[in-house]
């Protein structure tokens, strides 16, 4: 059976039996050299960040932490701290925020403000907009299990985020990786290659050096 990836992110039902993964694809653009600053924190966390809490956007749950957003908005959230930390609660919240699942008044205002001019950002705006973009129904939605950084530097982070699809019987594991780079201030998403989640997504059921994380 087909894994459903919805247009706007890869957080439908995983269907048992689809084990086609995506693969990562595609290099952040070039950017301007910063400055260094050997103040900025860039150790890794290896287990969950003390003090999140999760909070509802209509059937997805997202962290809030003092590494942010600390600007939040009735559809949006920004501003969070220039740490690893930072970038993994971004990640989270513009990710999903970004999805097909919670309606446009939440994807166009979160891809338009807080992913990178691009043409990828055209090309998944443009899908979006074919799309038939009613909110989800509670329950069907697939929520933050884990992380894993695949790379991660002041400028640039790459998180693959965890999400777990609802079942009734043996968990389905799907990854996204998610590039953020910084940029005025703030972590801002890089759109997919081809403005296509697809790209970026793999079916798993290998949890192999992930960090449990998520709602409980």
């Amino acid at each position: 059976m087909a894994l459903i990836i919805l247009a706007g992110l890869a957080i439908a039902v995983l269907d048992a039996g689809d084990d086609d993964p995506g693969s990562v694809g595609g290099a952040p653009p070039a950017a301007a050299p910063s400055t260094p600053d050997q103040a900025l924190p860039t150790a890794i966390p290896t287990t969950a960040p003390d003090g999140v809490r999760w909070e509802l956007v209509g059937p997805l749950a997202v962290p809030v932490s003092a590494a942010g957003p600390m600007q939040l908005t009735r559809t949006t959230a920004s501003d969070f701290t220039h740490t690893p930390e930072g970038a993994l609660i971004a990640a989270a919240q513009i990710g999903l925020r970004s999805s097909y699942s919670l309606g446009e008044e939440h994807w166009r205002p979160t891809i338009e403000q807080q992913f990178l001019p691009s043409a990828d950002r055209d090309r998944l705006l443009a899908a979006l907009e074919a799309e038939d973009s009613a909110p989800a129904d509670p329950g069907t939605q697939s929520q933050i299990a884990g992380f894993i950084y695949q790379s991660y530097t002041p400028d640039t982070a790459v998180i693959g985020l965890v999400l777990r699809a609802p079942s009734a019987g043996t968990p389905r594991y799907h990854v996204l990786s998610l590039t953020l780079l910084w940029r005025d201030g703030d972590w801002r998403m890089q759109a997919p290659p081809g403005g296509a989640w697809l790209s970026v997504n793999r079916a798993t059921d290998d949890l192999t050096g992930v960090v449990e994380w998520g709602a409980r």
